[in-house]
Parts: structure tokens; C-alpha cells; sequence
């Protein structure tokens, strides 16, 4: 059963898609350039390190704590159970900075949770 009423407009497409880009460039940016790199890593060693080691730091403890695959999956499952939009919105944005920020276990579960959700908004 095809029902034109009912698909989505390429627009609304195109939108999730730009999102999940930035989304995913913005994660690749803070992996690559905040986290990894040694460099940064031995100045935030020192007490006395720059202003943004603190903010770095909680970065890497979030990252330890698979908060983003945690906040992915809370979202997808919220999303499956009731459909709210800020949830979806959160377990697409959370899962896709948790796969490129090491927490792909429920990062993974999450995004299919969420995107077995998203077409039904």
C-alpha cells in the first residue's frame, strides 16, 4: 500500500540529512581536534594547563562514562515508546556523536531505535 499522503516531502528529507551531517562533522571536529590529539593531551597534563583543558576534560570523562551512547539510547527508546519529537531529536543527535566518540554499543542501538521511529513523525 503506497499512500503519497503520507511520504515525507524531500525537503523535510534533505533537513534530517544536513543535521545528521553537521551532526557528524561536529563530532569528527572534537574527536580529531580536541580529544586525540597527543599534543593536547601532555598540555592538559600540567596543573596549569589552558583554560580549555577543564571543558576538554569533561569531554573524555563523558566519553569514559558512554554518556552520548547512554543519552542515544534513552532517546531511541523514548522515541519507540512515544513518539516525542525532542526525543527523537535526541537519540539521532546523541547516537550519531556516540558512534564517532567510541560509545557505538548503545549509540547503535539507539540510532535504530530512533530511525525505526523517525519515519512515523
Amino acid at each position: 500500500m503506497t499512500d503519497a499522503a503520507h511520504s515525507w516531502p524531500r525537503s523535510r528529507i534533505a533537513s534530517w540529512l544536513v543535521a545528521g551531517a553537521a551532526i557528524l562533522a561536529a563530532a569528527l571536529l572534537m574527536r580529531y581536534l580536541v580529544i586525540e590529539p597527543h599534543a593536547i593531551g601532555i598540555a592538559c597534563a600540567d596543573d596549569t594547563g589552558p583554560w580549555w583543558c577543564e571543558p576538554r576534560q569533561a569531554v573524555v570523562m563523558m566519553h569514559i562514562w558512554k554518556v552520548w551512547g547512554w543519552l542515544g539510547l534513552a532517546g531511541g527508546l523514548a522515541a519507540i515508546a512515544f513518539g516525542w519529537r525532542w526525543a527523537i531529536w535526541l537519540g539521532f543527535s546523541m547516537s550519531l556523536v556516540g558512534l564517532v566518540l567510541y560509545n557505538s554499543e548503545y549509540a547503535a542501538v539507539g540510532l535504530v531505535l530512533t530511525l525505526l521511529r523517525l519515519p512515523r513523525s
